[in-house]
């Protein structure tokens, strides 16, 4: 391929892979696997186990590449193949305990603000820890989708499987139970201590808002 495969849309290197390009599928692969490992490590019980789920996401993606509609988003149908992936992990294994974030490359740990520094990183995996610990399985999913990937509500409803509706009543939810979460003491602190974490800037404003309409 040419050396502009970073201006190549997702979508379009899906196209070239359905023609059976193995460097386009590899230009996927290496674009989405540090997000595909990081989302699973929150839905494993070990490094490893996360990083065979991966592995197994994108085995799964190349023998299904000619399924993906090339007018769809890439993300979301590789969000929704990797939420399958996850569940019968589940069924598989039957647990759903997560790898504490320390095991999981803190490169792959950044905020939605290009201001991040180190100090906000470690606060942000705080976050998503405490998101694990403290939410159902879908709340932490819809989070994860909307505020982590950037999803819309119509592309988190597809990569979940959900009606748009329900989308919204879980992010509701999701939010006001992460909120809650967060106000106590030893959710965010090891010595019991009240500590504010750092949320991403859509996610406190959204959870602002709620709260005072709540």
């Amino acid at each position: 391929m040419p050396g502009d495969e970073r201006q190549t849309s997702d979508e379009q290197l899906a196209a070239e892979a359905q023609d059976g390009s193995l460097e386009a599928f590899g230009g996927l692969v290496d674009r989405y696997h540090a997000r595909i490992y990081h989302f699973l490590c929150h839905k494993t019980a070990s490094p490893e186990d996360a990083q065979d789920v991966t592995q197994q996401v994108f085995i799964r993606a190349w023998q299904k590449i000619h399924q993906f509609r090339v007018e769809a988003k890439f993300a979301t149908w590789l969000f929704t193949i990797t939420r399958r992936a996850a569940i019968n992990h589940y069924r598989a294994r039957g647990s759903r305990t997560m790898v504490e974030l320390k095991e999981a490359d803190g490169k792959l740990v950044t905020s939605d603000t290009p201001a991040s520094n180190l100090a906000e990183r470690d606060e942000h995996a705080a976050l998503w820890a405490a998101a694990r610990r403290n939410l159902k399985d879908s709340q932490f999913t819809v989070l994860w989708l909307k505020y982590r990937e950037g999803m819309s509500i119509k592309e988190t409803a597809l990569a979940m499987g959900k009606r748009p509706v329900t989308i919204k009543v879980l992010l509701h939810r999701a939010r006001k139970a992460l909120g809650t979460a967060l106000r106590r003491p030893d959710v965010n602190s090891e010595s019991g201590q009240p500590t504010q974490p750092f949320l991403p800037p859509k996610l406190k404003h959204e959870m602002t808002l709620q709260a005072g309409v709540a």
